[in-house]
């Protein structure tokens, strides 16, 4: 509504002004223009189910158009009021897709009945509306709002039989274990879709709609077999891994850039912001026909109506070109009645990034080949069966426990509790007899526990390779081989811990794993300065909506200190080492505690608040103020080691990396590159023999804010508006006449008494206006 209402005021202004210069007939043609692009206004909600989001459209609208009426009474201008009969907004206004037959009938009585309830509520109940009442309009689509296709034909295998695949659903006992495992019986045939094609939309001012909220590893499930692979054949743009809602993100995008719709506006999954999802967004951000995100929440508490779930999602509308946005950050949400809640909000301003970020603009650091090849998501086992007990151990032989039996490690484990549980790990076993032969108990196990879940997965590779893990992380093994140590954290986490393991510890895909066994780089990673990046750039995911460690965002682009004395080095490794050290001698002596726990206290301890006598008894037993030196001292050193002061700001610690990220890619580019490991990679390496380094700090171009004068009153008062709104302070004609190229104060004052005489803008005594 935000681009109708501007409009709105600059037409109520532009009449103020007329009115009084003695214009009145121009006041109400200027009106009566207003009114009549408002009734051909159109809304596409392209995923719309039972019409929720048109149906508050059209109220919304409805609303508007009741005000635009009123000032024309005001005007006398009652016989355009009077003779409006069709030319007023109405359902046909509103337009669906929905490819639930049921959700699409409901969605266009909701509209219907919304607009009666409307007319009698404004009206009356004895003026009956325009006949007929209900006009067989149909504008809610019941079809597939992404794709078109020729015919939709079910594949067939080698002997013509149609080809089939698990439901996804029926699971069945399996006869040794016991154990719920997919009933390969419950068959579903598998659809080649014949010729797909992008859906074609229908042209609308504005596009809004909360598309499904399925993520990558879950909308197979939710759709047809084959279908995602037509998709994904027509959009393939948009990353694999990327949420389903990108899918109408693009689209609307596309509709967005080339100026045909006003402006989009969804309701999405909050992992909008993580990496394959933002591409889709940063693709539309970078094109020459680009769209800018003009409003964002990038996290919002919400109800899904699928299963009355909590979750998290992200709100962003956008507008084509080049344009700044609003954001806000939810600061407190309450929970109240019906599953709502009440929010309050920080407001910012600025051009806002795909990771929905004011701030800094982060998605101009790039990889930097020197972090490259030395971190990993930890192992994803794809198969229960692969942890094993004591029982099973207990009955293989001392070679075969050294060979293939590890510690496991995930996330819960490093900030909770230790479950110490163990894992088969015989991923570098080539072939199955080859298993068979090395350890026929451990075959003999996975066989039953781990082959007949891998025989449904839609993955050859993992079908095939059932007894290797489903990510065996075989480029990243080697990195841990002749390391004594590993450093590990948690994928998503409420704290950003790093910590130490033995490399023989095999991390789960909960974890990121760091093939670093100095703890001089446990130190950097565990500093404030990398805290604050990964933090920024990892996004938030899961129940308590916890920071994620995403390694290509968080590790890959980080710019390490470069050029560090070795005697700031030890220091350096000696505080991260004792701090490491009292974390775990703290552990294993409470069995109660948690690093959870810990940093819990030492967050209310930073925060300043008093201590609970539960916290304080977690203090006392933890030494917490002793991890809190450490941390301290390792921020100290570390901001040292960059050359920076150690009391940076939260956004001047992410500009200093960004920029720096600039230097250390521009220094790749010319030859020169800080392997963190170089021995292992890039063992042939040498360093160009001259190189010229510009340490100094780049200066940030200043935006061109300097716009021409609009054409048409209206538009002048609303530019005029916008340049009152975004200021700080108050500002004087010809301060904002500078926004305007070629203008002088003269120009621009009648506007501001416009705007001043009808309570939009303040005049202060100063002669200054404010909004």
């Amino acid at each position: 509504m935000e681009p109708l209402r501007a409009d709105w005021d600059g037409v109520r202004g532009a009449a103020a002004t007329l009115i009084e210069e003695g214009k009145a007939d121009e006041a109400k043609a200027f009106v009566e223009a207003f009114h009549s692009r408002l009734a051909q206004t159109r809304v596409l909600d392209p995923a719309c189910g039972t019409g929720n989001f048109l149906y508050v459209a059209m109220a919304r609208m409805k609303e508007l158009e009741g005000e635009v009426l009123d000032l024309l009474v005001e005007l006398g201008d009652d016989q355009y009021v009077a003779e409006l009969t069709g030319h007023t907004i109405t359902p046909e206004n509103f337009l669906g897709i929905e490819i639930n037959p049921r959700a699409a009938a409901i969605a266009q009585l909701v509209l219907w009945i919304g607009y009666l309830q409307w007319h009698f509520r404004v009206n009356g109940a004895d003026r009956t509306p325009p006949e007929p009442i209900l006009r067989d309009v149909k504008t809610i689509e019941n079809r597939d709002a992404l794709i078109e296709w020729d015919d939709k034909v079910a594949e067939l295998d080698d002997a013509g039989e149609p080809v089939t695949w698990w439901d996804g659903e029926t699971m069945k006992e399996h006869p040794v274990t016991g154990k719920k495992v997919p009933d390969e019986t419950a068959r579903v045939e598998v659809y080649r879709y014949v010729k797909p094609r992008a859906a074609k939309w229908p042209k609308a001012d504005f596009i809004v709609g909360n598309p499904p909220f399925h993520g990558a590893r879950t909308v197979r499930a939710t759709n047809p077999v084959g279908y995602i692979e037509a998709v994904r054949q027509v959009y393939d743009i948009v990353p694999e891994n990327a949420d389903f809602v990108m899918f109408w993100w693009h689209k609307a995008a596309i509709a967005t850039a080339n100026a045909s719709t006003v402006r989009l506006g969804f309701i999405t999954t909050k992992s909008i912001t993580q990496s394959f999802s933002r591409a889709v967004m940063a693709s539309h951000m970078a094109d020459k026909r680009r769209v800018s995100i003009v409003f964002a929440i990038p996290n919002h508490p919400w109800i899904d109506e699928a299963d009355g779930a909590d979750v998290r999602v992200a709100f962003t509308v956008a507008a084509s070109g080049k344009q700044t946005g609003r954001k806000l950050e939810v600061l407190i949400e309450r929970p109240i009645a019906d599953g709502a809640f009440e929010v309050e909000f920080a407001e910012t301003h600025g051009l806002i990034n795909p990771s929905l970020r004011t701030e800094v603009d982060l998605q101009e650091a790039k990889t930097l080949r020197a972090n490259s090849d030395v971190s990993s998501v930890g192992f994803q086992l794809t198969g229960k069966g692969f942890v094993v007990g004591e029982e099973l151990i207990s009955e293989l032989s001392d070679a075969e426990r050294q060979s293939f039996v590890f510690s496991l490690l995930g996330a819960r484990e490093i900030v909770q509790t230790r479950l110490q549980r163990r894992v088969i790990d015989v991923c570098e076993v080539v072939s199955e007899a080859d298993l068979r032969r090395a350890s026929p108990t451990i075959y003999q196990h996975l066989v039953n526990s781990v082959k007949p879940e891998r025989d449904v997965n839609a993955r050859k590779s993992v079908r095939e390779k059932w007894w290797v893990y489903g990510e065996a992380r075989n480029t990243f093994r080697p990195a841990l081989k002749g390391l004594a140590s590993q450093i590990v954290t948690p994928l998503t986490a409420k704290h950003r811990v790093f910590v130490v393991e033995p490399v023989s510890t095999r991390a789960d895909s909960t974890c990121v794993c760091i093939a670093l066994d100095d703890h001089y780089f446990l130190g950097i990673l565990s500093s404030r300065i990398h805290l604050v990046w990964a933090l920024a750039n990892g996004g938030r995911l899961g129940v308590g909506d916890d920071p994620r460690y995403l390694k290509g965002e968080c590790f890959d682009p980080f710019p390490f200190p470069g050029d560090v004395p070795e005697p700031l080095k030890d220091k350096i490794r000696a505080e991260a080492e004792a701090l490491d050290a009292l974390r775990k001698r703290v552990l294993e002596s409470h069995e109660d505690l948690t690093l959870t726990k810990l940093y819990n206290v030492l967050e209310a301890l930073r925060e300043g608040r008093p201590l609970t006598d539960a916290e304080r008894d977690m203090h006392d037993r933890g030494l917490v103020t002793l991890i809190r030196q450490h941390h301290d001292a390792i921020d100290a050193l570390v901001a040292e080691a960059y050359g920076w002061p150690a009391d940076l700001s939260d956004e001047e610690i992410l500009t200093r990396l960004v920029a720096l990220n600039k230097e250390r890619a521009a220094e790749e580019a010319r030859g020169l590159i800080r392997w963190l490991r170089p021995e292992y990679q890039a063992p042939d390496y040498k360093a160009p023999v001259t190189q010229t380094l510009d340490l100094g700090e780049t200066a940030a171009a200043l935006p061109d804010n300097v716009i021409p004068w609009p054409g048409s009153l209206p538009e002048q008062v609303s530019a005029v508006q916008s340049i009152l709104t975004a200021a700080a302070t108050p500002l004087a004609p010809q301060d904002v006449a500078r926004a305007f190229k070629g203008k002088r104060a003269a120009t621009v004052r009648p506007v501001l008494d416009a705007l001043a005489g009808i309570g939009m803008a303040r005049r202060l005594k100063d002669g200054r206006y404010a909004a």
